[in-house]
């Protein structure tokens, strides 16, 4: 890395500088892990220690002129082997390109934003923080010769990519979910989109729609349009600009599903013909409720609900083609089954009475029921 300008014609670099190496390595180390993700699609977070293991180090003393901080990594002796070794020389390598092919995209305009560049916009804003009129940022491999054709990175560059990043970052969406929460004062709802998997922020107070709130289990189904934000990780976090919104109370459906589980905790044992039937266990009470709430956030409702004989409670939809069915064992575990009757197919899983994310384990099967 060199920077550059009359502030770094003395001897050592501003203090304050500093903020830019370690921006500058932030971005390298986090490309560094969206490339481990992509070997590893089935993963949502890169391993424990891994961030520590790729951290580079500021090396290189800072010389007269210019200032051109080097940094490295050393995992030391036996830290990992040689082939991981490998793939982390070559990540880095690929990740400085990255960065080499933004600086020269906000330099000339040539070309198009990297895409990992996107994903880290909220970091690359960092890059280029303290520069004043007349200095300039470069990076390059460190057996650099020649820095004069290095494309450099000053503030006319960094205003006018930061503006691209901005509207990148912005763009039509339409979300549809339900309402989680609803901020009176300052006009807003919280609706749990399906589609996204995200909590959005959707502002309602220009956009015609009134809200009464009777109770704290009023629920409503939320469809609005309009202008989606993501974040660095490509999330969508609020929508303005409103072009339609909807919102539709179903506390009804959810009531009366409530009840029915309720309602079966009062079964006593021999319910079915005076000798058979298991008493409803507490666990699947508890579970069957988890439920509900996974088919409120999933926007997919049933109001078929009965008893098993096993002392569990069993969840059918009747109108789905699929024959769908989710029950909820006395130990608080899930057996799911679906039939295809026409084509005399059936499909079959379990979630274990451990599985907190009801909504995230049920995605699949609930849209396919809620689609047919």
């Amino acid at each position: 890395m060199r920077l550059s300008g009359a502030r770094f014609d003395a001897k050592g670099m501003p203090a304050e500088s500093l903020l830019e190496v370690a921006a500058f390595e932030d971005i390298l180390r986090s490309l560094v892990k969206l490339y481990w993700l992509e070997r590893h699609p089935l993963q949502k977070r890169v391993p424990n220690g891994y961030d520590d293991l790729i951290a580079l180090r500021l090396v290189q003393k800072i010389g007269e002129g210019s200032a051109k901080p080097q940094l490295e990594y050393d995992l030391g002796a036996g830290a990992i082997d040689m082939f991981a070794e490998d793939e982390l020389e070559h990540d880095y390598g690929r990740a400085l390109e990255t960065v080499e092919a933004f600086i020269d995209y906000a330099q000339t305009g040539n070309g198009t934003i990297p895409g990992e560049i996107r994903r880290l916009h909220q970091k690359v804003k960092k890059l280029g923080q303290t520069m004043q009129a007349g200095d300039a940022i470069q990076v390059a491999a460190t057996d650099v010769a020649d820095w004069k054709p290095v494309p450099k990175y000053d503030n006319w560059a960094r205003k006018r990519v930061m503006r691209r990043l901005e509207v990148d970052s912005a763009r039509p969406v339409t979300i549809t979910g339900h309402v989680i929460d609803i901020h009176v004062l300052s006009g807003r709802l919280i609706v749990r989109d399906r589609e996204h998997r995200a909590d959005v922020q959707v502002p309602y107070l220009d956009s015609g729609v009134k809200v009464n709130v009777d109770s704290g289990r009023q629920l409503f189904k939320c469809s609005a349009e309009g202008i989606g934000h993501f974040n660095a990780n490509n999330r969508l976090i609020k929508l303005d600009r409103l072009k339609s919104l909807s919102v539709v109370e179903f506390s009804e459906d959810a009531q009366l599903a409530r009840a029915s589980v309720d309602a079966l905790a009062d079964l006593a044992e021999g319910w079915m013909d005076g000798e058979s039937g298991e008493a409803i266990s507490k666990l699947a009470i508890e579970r069957a409720h988890t439920v509900i709430e996974a088919m409120i956030s999933l926007g997919n409702f049933t109001r078929t609900i009965f008893p098993t004989e096993e002392g569990g409670i069993r969840f059918y939809w009747p109108e789905a083609e699929n024959q769908l069915t989710i029950d909820v064992e006395p130990s608080g575990s899930l057996y799911i089954h679906a039939a295809d009757v026409e084509a005399g197919t059936f499909d079959e899983g379990t979630i274990a009475a451990d599985i907190s994310d009801l909504a995230e384990a049920l995605d699949s099967w609930l849209s396919e029921a809620g689609d047919r």
